[in-house]
């Protein structure tokens, strides 16, 4: 019987260097998937209804909503260290797992892959705004 040969992964990652380790397991490459631009496209669909209807966006509130691969790199450095981030899934030869961080007061969940053939490399599936963990002001 021949070998399966692994799933293809995507061509539209987005490559950067990095340097961190997370459940013991050192990285090296970060690979940024587009995919949470959809999110942040239907958000604009949805302030550019909100504008139509004469309500104001401030350029506050817009920065903590739109995703960055810039965003991620910041959110991507809190995982350093930790040891005890347990799977969420597996698809094929990929492990998934998700991490609530933050910026500042703001929640945002990571999810990502390792995959068992690129060992040293952490791949962000997506990434987005998780307003019910928030940091209360005080």
């Amino acid at each position: 019987m021949p070998e399966k040969k692994p799933l293809q992964k995507p061509t539209n990652l987005r490559p950067y260097f990095c340097k961190l380790v997370i459940n013991n397991q050192s990285l090296t490459i970060l690979e940024i998937s587009p995919y949470y631009e959809k999110h942040n496209h239907e958000y604009w669909e949805s302030l550019e209804k909100k504008k139509a209807k004469g309500i104001k966006i401030t350029d506050e509130k817009l920065k903590r909503k739109i995703i960055s691969d810039e965003l991620i790199q910041e959110l991507v450095k809190q995982l350093d260290g930790e040891e005890e981030i347990r799977q969420e899934g597996r698809y094929h030869h990929w492990t998934y797992y998700s991490f609530i961080t933050f910026i500042s007061d703001k929640a945002y969940k990571l999810v990502w892959c390792f995959d068992d053939y690129e060992t040293n490399i952490i791949g962000i599936v997506n990434c987005y705004r998780i307003g019910k963990y928030d940091k209360k002001q005080k």
